[in-house]
């Protein structure tokens, strides 16, 4: 998983209380950045940002903040599938991860609407569980 250093972090931070969503350009983000460190890490961090979603290039070394709540839900509705898997297995569930779009999808077989209902929690941070019926039963 891709994750935020600190630095990075805070740099959104600041950008995004800065421009909000305005677009701005490299130069104006790297003036505001450079209060808090060197320009060319300034301008390294403006990069991976763009890389992992955090800004949204909207043209030549243009810039707009991205949806923050947006981004950290792609990058963690993979770890959540993949935790959720793991406790679901060792609780004895006979549980699946697909991933027919997006985001990743949890199949448990023979889920009752306890667990569904445990569950509903998470719907909206980009986890799809889908209860599966043997045909047997």
């Amino acid at each position: 998983m891709v994750w935020l250093s600190k630095r990075e972090l805070a740099y959104y931070l600041i950008l995004k209380k800065r421009f909000d969503k305005k677009v701005f350009n490299i130069n104006e983000a790297v003036g505001v950045l450079s209060l808090f460190g060197s320009k060319s890490t300034a301008r390294k961090v403006i990069k991976r940002l763009k890389s992992k979603g955090f800004l949204e290039g909207v043209g030549v070394m243009t810039y707009r903040i991205g949806d923050g709540d947006e981004v950290l839900i792609k990058l963690l509705s993979s770890y959540i599938v993949q935790r959720l898997y793991r406790n679901l297995k060792s609780r004895g569930y006979a549980v699946n991860i697909s991933k027919p779009g997006q985001y990743s999808t949890l199949e448990i077989q023979n889920c009752g609407d306890n667990i569904l209902t445990e569950l509903d929690m998470i719907k909206g941070l980009g986890v799809h569980i889908v209860c599966i019926e043997d045909e047997g039963k």
